[in-house]
């Protein structure tokens, strides 16, 4: 089997007994999911990856015929620690994002979680106690074949901590939420209708991108509407949703959203489904 390494710079079973030398090459384990992301981490975790390709939920929404099973993880010291799924959930994802959510200077893993039963879930893990530990989830959606697809993390409300925007059923429900900790507990802070990041089948998920578009120093979201035809912009601060731009594209949005920094301020580079790269100067 081939895999592709892909660095992004950004119950339970555990255990050590994989070697820490393949493990520093998360591209070689053995055990990693087809074209496994290796994310790199910035505090605590040196190093996350998916494993355990599984055919068990038959969903395959990005129309790869697998999910994963598992997750591994390297810590900054060394050790190499697993989390091995039941066999009632798998991760519906590609990517074990990292980020200090809580601000406490150590990583959190966010994934989607999903119930063979009850679907998706965003789920966020800590490391506790040398263990992977699932501390806070969403509510599964409540129905299987139901997914929801993270769309950012970035403090989109201005209060100096980490939130995490995400789409609900963008094939169905289309809509936005933005998440936060408060209390050890995921919160739903804003929630918008008619938008999308992902079209059915496609294994392209990356279809938004966060940064301070408008210039008041807190980051915002540029995603595609319902339709996948207009770029929808939003500012979430001070815990006030206002879209302050809207963009109508040529074609429909189909590939992953990029952006350039220019003196003015940003241009998103949004690749169409004509093939052509659609450029949005978003200058304060």
């Amino acid at each position: 089997m081939r895999f592709l390494l892909i660095v992004i710079v950004f119950f339970t079973f555990s255990g050590s007994a994989f070697s820490q030398t393949l493990a520093r090459t998360g591209v070689n384990d053995p055990d990693a999911i087809p074209d496994v992301v290796v994310t790199q981490g910035n505090n605590n975790i040196a190093q996350a990856w998916l494993i355990a390709p599984t055919e068990r939920y038959p969903h395959y929404v990005r129309g790869q015929q697998y999910e994963a099973g598992g997750l591994r993880v390297e810590l900054k010291g060394g050790d190499v620690v697993t989390l091995m799924l039941d066999a009632q959930h798998v991760f519906e994802d590609r990517i074990a994002r990292l980020a200090d959510l809580d601000g406490d200077g150590r990583d959190e893993i966010i994934l989607v979680l999903t119930s063979l039963q009850r679907g998706a879930a965003l789920a966020v893990y800590s490391i506790v106690d040398g263990e992977i530990t699932l501390t806070a989830q969403t509510p599964f959606i409540g129905r299987a074949f139901r997914w929801l697809n993270p769309a950012g993390i970035a403090d989109y409300s201005g209060d100096g901590q980490l939130d995490i925007a995400l789409v609900q059923k963008p094939h169905l429900t289309k809509r936005l939420e933005i998440w936060t900790i408060r209390n050890g507990r995921l919160v739903r802070i804003s929630s918008i209708d008619n938008v999308s990041n992902h079209h059915n089948g496609s294994d392209i998920t990356r279809m938004s991108a966060s940064a301070d578009f408008n210039g008041d120093g807190i980051a915002d979201l540029a995603i595609p509407s319902g339709d996948y035809g207009t770029i929808r912009v939003f500012s979430f601060a001070n815990g006030r949703t206002n879209e302050f731009m809207r963009a109508k594209l040529p074609a429909q949005a189909a590939g992953r959203f990029s952006l350039r920094q220019l003196s003015q301020g940003w241009q998103l580079h949004v690749p169409l489904q004509n093939m052509e790269i659609y450029r949005l100067n978003l200058f304060p």
